[in-house]
């Protein structure tokens, strides 16, 4: 299974979570991720991974899952993050003059000056969300600079309703979750590709000492099916190993 293929079984086993009110069963995560190869650390990475994204897994003590999802979000910052935050901080312009009701009245009116206004007085509110979904995955100057397009985009598609500070406050979160569960989904996909290469390495390595010493188990082509991957993948693994040779 290559990396495409991964993510594809992914997203199927989220659509059906998302039909099941959140839950899933082990059951149906077996059959989704069954013929993938997967060892249990990997197994148990898939568990994390759709927790952390909301899904209920029956079996699993709900205590145990809220916490996991919570942890997600308690990354302290380092030093030099911190370091950058008062210095983003102290940076930034202060609050005009004009009303804040009164400013998103005239941006649902078509005016971008009061959405200009808007975007450069809730800069702090950006950063603040920022520092709070803070992650491992991604370094504290992007996720502000992630929160920012979430501020920017928000104000963007209000369209003529009239907003306020909890409406903007709210699209911002939703906006920035989206941009971390994306960062969360991709790393955890670059994980276990990198563990699927390793193992294949591994095997690869053990089949090509068998071969020296004239005890071979298996060729590549049962290799591939035993590891449920293609011939060409193993061929191109060797390729980037230097086990071509």
């Amino acid at each position: 299974m290559n990396v495409q293929e991964f993510q594809d079984k992914l997203k199927e086993i989220q659509s059906l979570a998302r039909r099941q009110e959140n839950s899933l069963k082990a059951e149906q995560i077996r059959n989704t991720f069954g013929k993938a190869g997967l060892d249990e650390k990997q197994l148990a990475g898939v568990l994390k991974y759709l927790i952390s994204q909301g899904i209920s897994i029956e079996g699993i003590e709900a205590a145990d899952q809220t916490e996991e999802k919570e942890a997600r979000r308690q990354t302290p910052l380092t030093k030099e993050e911190k370091a950058y935050l008062k210095e983003y901080m102290d940076g930034l312009p202060g609050a005009g003059e004009s009303p804040e009701e009164s400013l998103f009245r005239e941006m649902a009116k078509g005016s971008r000056e009061a959405a200009r206004e808007l975007s450069s007085r809730y800069l702090k509110e950006a950063a603040e969300l920022a520092v709070e979904m803070n992650t491992e995955d991604i370094f504290l100057p992007d996720l502000i600079q992630e929160a920012n397009l979430c501020l920017l985009q928000s104000l963007e598609n209000a369209g003529n309703e009239i907003r306020d500070r909890q409406w903007l406050l709210e699209e911002m979160r939703k906006g920035l979750e989206a941009v971390c569960q994306r960062q969360e989904q991709q790393k955890f996909s670059d994980d276990s590709l990198v563990a699927r290469v390793e193992k294949l390495e591994k095997a690869v390595r053990e089949l090509s000492d068998d071969e020296e010493e004239g005890k071979s188990s298996f060729s590549i082509n049962e290799l591939a099916i035993i590891l449920d991957m293609d011939v060409e993948e193993i061929r191109d693994t060797l390729r980037l190993t230097g086990d071509d040779k």
